[in-house]
């Protein structure tokens, strides 16, 4: 049975990430402010699930905008997973965590394979009438070329 092991509102400490190791658990809001290609900032939704693997502690005392130190260190946690990829958990906007059964993981991996199946699947539907367009204009262009 689901259970929260970090509230939206709860301080994230290393005592709750150490707390993680072995066990499944899903991050369903981990929101991140990340830079788009056009250089603007948005903030963003980096969710995972996975089982622990173990943790980094990072303190960093020097603030990268505006290139001076800081008098008081952010301290960072990344979360490894046993599938080798790894996530950085906010500190600076929400955070949910939640522990999982092996199989309530198992059945949020099978639904959301079901929900990129059925995206990607639409993708390929808009991909295809839009090179079935492009197909058309093309042939209209070589028609009138020929004339």
């Amino acid at each position: 049975m689901t259970q929260v092991i970090k509230a939206k509102s709860d301080t994230l400490t290393e005592d709750i990430v150490t707390s993680m190791i072995g066990k499944y658990v899903h991050a369903p809001t981990n929101i991140h402010e990340v830079q788009t290609p056009t250089g603007a900032m948005t903030k963003a939704n980096v969710w995972f699930a996975g089982k622990v693997a173990g943790y980094e502690k990072a303190v960093i005392g020097f603030n990268y905008e505006d290139g001076e130190f800081s008098e008081q260190p952010e301290t960072f946690f990344n979360v490894h997973l046993t599938d080798g990829m790894g996530y950085i958990l906010t500190t600076a906007f929400e955070l949910e965590l939640l522990e999982l059964s092996k199989e309530e993981f198992e059945q949020l991996i099978a639904d959301q394979k079901k929900e990129d199946m059925e995206h990607s699947h639409n993708n390929e539907e808009v991909n295809e009438i839009l090179s079935l367009d492009y197909a058309k204009e093309d042939s209209t262009r070589d028609d009138k070329a020929c004339k």
